[in-house]
This record gives C-alpha cells, structure tokens and sequence, in this order.
C-alpha cells in the first residue's frame, strides 16, 4: 500500500502545508482479517472527501499531504503510543500514554472503536502487531511531514501547517449527547498557543463572509499535528480546521451533495487569499493585505 501522497506546488510561492491525515480509505488485508466492523462503518470515523475540498492546494502556492490509509487502521494525529493497554496482549515493549481523553473515548492512535461505537478487533491483538503499525505507517509518515515542514523554512522564514478535517454535524465525542449540533467550522489554535492569532482570525472571517458559522477550540482544539508542528515563536504556525460533514456530503451514506462544489471553491478561494497573505500574517507586527 501507498502510505501517502504529496501534491508539491508549481511554483512554491509560500511554506504552506494542507495536510489531510484523515482522508485515505484503503486498509491492509492483515488488518480486515483482524476484525468484525464492515469498510463502510470503519469509514465514517474518517474524513471522507476533505482532500476533494482542497484539491486546489498546489494551484495556490503550497503543498498538499494525504494519507492513504483510513484513520481506524492507524490514526496519526494521536502521539504514536497513545494506546488502551486492554487491546493488547504479550510484551508492551514502550510507555503508553493509555490516559488521555481519546484513548478513555476509545479513539487512540490505534482506536478501539468505530464510529458506532462497537469494538474493532474481535479479540486481543498482539502488541508486536501494534509496533509494527506504528513503524511501517506511523514513523514514515511522520519523518515526511517534518521534512516537507522544515526543508524550505530558513528560504522563507516560517512555516505554516493547516490540518484539514471533517466533523459530524453532532457532537459525538461524548456519545450520549446526540442533540448538540456543531458549528459550520471549528478552527482549533490550541487556544492562541499553536499560530499568531492574526492567522486564525484571517481564517475565520473568510469562512465568516460567507455566512458560515464559525467556533474556536470547542470541542477540536487541535491534535497532535497541531501542537507538534507548531511553536510560534521561532514562526512554525499550525492550525485546525474542521468542517461539518453535512455542508458537502450524506454523511450517513458518504455521498457528495450538492454543496460541495461551492463549498470546494470557498476553500479554493482560502487557499489563494492565504498564499497572497501569509507573509504578512506571520510577520509580528505585520497586517493582511
């Protein structure tokens, strides 16, 4: 299996990421013998179509990353060893972060749940397995995000990582509250701590002008891309964005509706305002054009 692929722009006119961490479908043959959760439901934990929306990414200036595989294989937006210990058997050869809120929910770096929350394995797996995951998928992943971030970094003087995502139109992380509609965007900065601010208000008065609401950090704060690419003060930004599902598609049956083509161009349009503008918004004192 491919592990991703990257879309590089012509010409590079800006260090600009869209990276699509959860938009690939395929899953290996040694991982659908494992389980009892049919493709279809594994796939609506994904973000289906969201690398359709920023199709344009490279037309703009900037580079484009998307995985292959879907996030209920292995999920990297989770730190590589953000794992429920129950899952496993044999030898736990590393400290696993098994307390943090995703992994409580059953959503860690390997996830113990589908979307309709019934478990994924139909038994225990071996944690040799789970290494081997995390070596052949998670790590190569990872060392080509850095580089793709990093290489042109001194050229420009910052870099910027969007991370692009869908969401449910309800809130779903916790499971028993089903009434609580979602926003049209969340933008999630890590509460000011992830970019400049000027870049997440850039953002959200572009998707503002078009009559789309938009949240800051509640519930999507941002994840691990978002705090491991970022750090401000040597101008490595990082932003999540998440989009309500139902704005471009059926989400029950992951089907495009007849949304998505002008939702498609609003980001188009994002893509090309944030090329003409970035150097200005990373710049400390600096303002949009």
């Amino acid at each position: 299996m491919k592990l991703y692929s990257v879309n590089k722009a012509n010409p590079k006119t800006n260090n600009i990421l869209y990276n699509c961490p959860h938009s690939g479908e395929e899953f290996p043959s040694e991982f659908l013998n494992l389980i009892d959760i049919d493709k279809q439901t594994l796939l609506l934990s994904g973000d289906s179509f969201v690398d359709k929306l920023f199709s344009e990414v490279d037309n703009n200036g900037s580079q484009f990353f998307k995985n292959h595989f879907g996030r209920s294989f292995i999920d990297t937006n989770r730190s590589a060893y953000e794992l429920d210990p129950t899952m496993f058997y044999g030898d736990i050869s590393a400290p696993l972060l098994s307390e943090s809120a995703k992994v409580k929910l059953g959503y860690g770096s390997i996830a113990r749940l589908a979307y309709n929350r019934k478990e994924i394995y139909r038994d225990k797996i071996p944690f040799s397995y789970a290494q081997k995951i995390i070596d052949d998928y998670y790590f190569p992943v990872h060392k080509k995000l850095y580089s793709l971030i990093n290489e042109d970094h001194e050229k420009f003087g910052y870099s910027l990582l969007v991370d692009c995502h869908s969401m449910p139109s309800y809130e779903f992380l916790d499971h028993k509250i089903s009434s609580a509609k979602q926003p049209d965007i969340i933008l999630g900065d890590l509460h000011g701590k992830s970019c400049h601010c000027a870049i997440t208000r850039f953002v959200a008065d572009h998707f503002k002008k078009y009559d789309l609401i938009v949240a800051h950090n509640t519930p999507f704060a941002g994840g691990y891309n978002t705090d491991h690419y970022s750090d401000p003060a040597s101008n490595r930004h990082a932003i999540q964005i998440e989009i309500k599902k139902s704005l471009y598609m059926d989400e029950k049956n992951r089907i495009l509706n007849k949304y998505f083509e002008p939702l498609k161009i609003i980001i188009s349009s994002l893509c090309y305002h944030l090329d003409k503008n970035i150097e200005a918004l990373v710049s400390q004192n600096g303002a949009p054009k």
